[in-house]
């Protein structure tokens, strides 16, 4: 799947999952939140009826409508300041502390004076301004209790959003250097092909001409995958067979190469291009002869392609070469196991993880 899309599909799971979890969270606290205020009086309460004082235990439609009065504010509060106050403070221009703060003030007088009114009605309140004090105390506890547990909950989610995009930048700079990288290969590919192309000219006409239609083979397979980072192991070989083609028309008998790879492995994904640059590092550090033919061995080996030519070393070369530094990169720009290469007096190989 592309990286991008996964990205995207993180952001929206990351969303669903945020609000999912703001509702657990607003519900479960404002039930914490009810308990807790509850608690008091219902013990006050057992507690006047064991002692048979004189303190009347509350009676349980107060303690009930104390718990359902405390939820339902603790819920209002939550829904405004995690959900609403975003769309109230847009017209400012950015969540001003000061404006939030009068606003969450101001619902909390509103909801203190809906309480008791009906309060009022329900039970016959004699002293309705001491009971208006107690909501607004009351439910100053719990506003202040919601604001706190908002904080939290958008330092929480600030450090996701930045999470997601360090991850985009990250992507982003990875799809531009994989670009950068796939681009050096196309034109050393054209010139080398090209070089071959005007000695065939110039010697067998016929065979040039097939040798063009290999050429517009393995361009057609560079257009049509250029988009692609992964191409499958099938795909990678039909363009390496028209290569090889090329190749054994330069060399003749200087160049054996053998390919047995489990059908298995072959709808599994590798770097385009990396079997053609294995086999193209290895005719260029090595001497090519008749009489001392390169010979290459491509197999399945565990979860890897490994690629092993005897060493027959030219002098003027040194280093693994730049395709093969360029595939490591492009391994690790995949973010995926990197390349694992063997060298020995006797033979130089390099295995490519499956993707």
């Amino acid at each position: 799947m592309n990286p991008s899309i996964k990205l995207l599909l993180l952001g929206l799971n990351s969303i669903r999952e945020r609000t999912n979890g703001r509702y657990k969270i607003i519900f479960s606290l404002s039930v914490a939140l009810a308990i807790f205020y509850s608690l008091p009086w219902i013990a006050l309460s057992e507690q006047s009826r064991i002692a048979g004082n004189n303190i009347q235990p509350a009676p349980g439609g107060r303690v009930l409508y104390l718990f359902i009065s405390v939820f339902l504010t603790s819920i209002l509060f939550f829904q405004y300041n995690l959900f609403w106050k975003g769309k109230v403070l847009a017209l400012t221009g950015r969540v001003r502390p000061v404006l939030n703060l009068l606003i969450n003030l101001m619902l909390m007088i509103a909801v203190s004076g809906v309480l008791i009114l009906i309060a009022t009605i329900l039970f016959n309140i004699n002293a309705p301004r001491a009971f208006f004090i107690f909501y607004l105390f009351r439910n100053t506890g719990i506003m202040l209790i919601v604001m706190l547990v908002t904080y939290v909950i958008e330092l929480v989610d600030k450090s996701r959003v930045d999470k997601i995009e360090i991850l985009t930048l990250q992507n982003k700079n990875s799809e531009t250097e994989l670009s950068a990288l796939r681009s050096q290969i196309d034109p050393h590919f054209l010139f080398n092909s090209l070089t071959s192309l005007s000695g065939l000219i110039r010697a067998n006409s016929k065979e040039a001409l097939e040798f063009v239609n290999h050429l517009s083979e393995t361009f057609r397979y560079i257009l049509e995958k250029r988009e692609h980072k992964l191409v499958t192991v099938q795909d990678e070989l039909r363009f390496v067979a028209s290569y090889i083609f090329m190749l054994q028309k330069r060399f003749a008998d200087s160049f054996r190469i053998e390919i047995n790879i489990e059908e298995a492995h072959l709808t599994k994904n590798i770097p385009q291009f990396a079997l053609q640059i294995m086999v193209e590092n290895a005719i260029k550090h090595n001497l090519l002869s008749a009489k001392n033919p390169l010979t290459i061995d491509i197999r399945s080996l565990g979860n890897n392609l490994r690629v092993r030519n005897n060493l027959q070393l030219k002098k003027t070369v040194s280093g693994y070469g730049i395709g093969l530094t360029n595939l490591s990169k492009r391994y690790q720009l995949i973010g995926r196991n990197d390349i694992i290469i063997r060298k020995t007096p006797e033979y130089f190989e390099v295995e490519l993880p499956l993707l």
